[in-house]
């Protein structure tokens, strides 16, 4: 049973990443012996699970039926086990998390370096992208997300405010003019992060109602110190995330722009899958993510 659960999981890869050698780098095994799991389970059931070309592998009509059974009957084992670990209090096992670059790079980074540290017997696959991450689909443990929440399926947690404003060098605002209403934007040079802002519009408060500008920005960056260091050499103004740039506004190499206007923050949140026996490693993972952004000096509260 162990042999046929092992050739499920491997036959599950296979399809979710459509291919033998992506499945195969993934599991950590050879093609060679990817391919001959999918075999034996096809000699099992005797029917074809798998379409193979010389590019590419497609499931057939029988294959997904049996993909869709085999992912219950792996959630289901893994939920056992994790269930008799519960009872061991050992914090072991393979994480997989994802993150946006903005918040990966300023502390999560930190955050699962820490994590490892106090539980050795910990891996850890951390993927800091930009594009929201289908955690179901792609079997991830645990998301840190910037922003609104669409999956209500998922269970998130609250972990703290990241606030941005605008700010320029003094050099670059006596060269251009210091903008005095949000409408001013569209005539100058803008750095704004890809991740907050996917649609270019930055929000701000007019006469009292958040209004949502579009501008069409010199730069777009996906992480929060590049864009600090564009708009410390003077390149226009940027969008940046106050943690990063504080020190440089206290010396004056930095200059608040359009203050009283602000209502650019998002929440960030801590999201993972919902289950009735959730992994200790993930349960743990979690609480270790709430208990560090608690602590950073980095976030508001």
């Amino acid at each position: 049973m162990m042999d046929t659960l092992e050739s499920m999981r491997v036959f599950a890869a296979v399809v979710e990443h459509g291919s033998f050698t992506a499945a195969s780098k993934k599991l950590g095994i050879s093609t060679m012996l990817a391919s001959k799991h999918v075999k034996r389970l096809e000699e099992k059931i005797e029917a074809r699970l798998l379409n193979r070309t010389t590019r590419r592998v497609s499931v057939t009509e029988i294959g997904q039926a049996y993909y869709d059974r085999c992912l219950l009957i792996i959630e289901q084992t893994d939920e056992l086990h994790d269930l008799v670990s519960e009872q061991t209090d050992t914090i072991k096992g393979h994480l997989r998390v994802t993150a946006p670059r903005v918040l990966g790079e300023e502390i999560v980074v930190d955050c699962a370096n820490d994590f490892m540290k106090l539980h050795p017997e910990v891996t850890m696959d951390l993927r800091l992208e930009e594009r929201t991450v289908d955690i179901i689909q792609e079997g991830i443990d645990v998301a840190v997300r910037l922003g609104a929440l669409n999956d209500s399926s998922l269970i998130a947690r609250h972990l703290a405010k990241y606030k941005y404003l605008l700010c320029a060098t003094p050099d670059y605002l006596k060269e251009r003019g210091t903008p005095t209403h949000p409408n001013q934007l569209i005539d100058h040079d803008c750095i704004l992060g890809s991740t907050i802002s996917p649609t270019n519009q930055l929000d701000f408060i007019v006469d009292g109602k958040k209004t949502a500008l579009t501008i069409k920005p010199r730069a777009r960056i996906n992480a929060a110190q590049p864009i600090r260091k564009m708009t410390l050499e003077g390149h226009g103004i940027g969008m940046c995330l106050i943690s990063t740039v504080k020190e440089d506004l206290t010396a004056g190499r930095l200059v608040r722009v359009l203050e009283e206007f602000e209502a650019y923050d998002r929440s960030a949140y801590v999201i993972y899958p919902h289950r009735r026996h959730l992994a200790p490693r993930v349960k743990a993972f979690v609480d270790h993510v709430a208990l560090h952004f608690k602590r950073s000096d980095k976030v508001e509260h």
